[in-house]
């Protein structure tokens, strides 16, 4: 199981927070009001290989699994 880290939770978090979707280049990048965009390509390339995020084929939107959604519940959020 994947260690869950303060910066994987973080990221997870933006997930959730729908910051994160992929550009025109299929980079998953981390999208914040006024700042440039950040290629987060490696973290959710590794959350998703072990459950926490997907994304669904008709979106470059990622979002959290059920599994991911449970994690970030049991550290504090709803």
């Amino acid at each position: 199981m994947l260690e869950q880290t303060a910066a994987r939770l973080a990221l997870l978090r933006d997930v959730a927070d729908g910051k994160v979707f992929d550009d025109d280049d299929f980079t998953p990048r981390l999208h914040v009001d006024g700042e440039e965009p950040v290629d987060v390509r490696h973290g959710v390339w590794e959350l998703e290989r072990h459950g926490w995020i997907e994304q669904p084929s008709t979106t470059r939107l990622w979002e959290p699994t059920e599994f991911g959604q449970a994690l970030l519940e049991e550290a504090g959020r709803a």
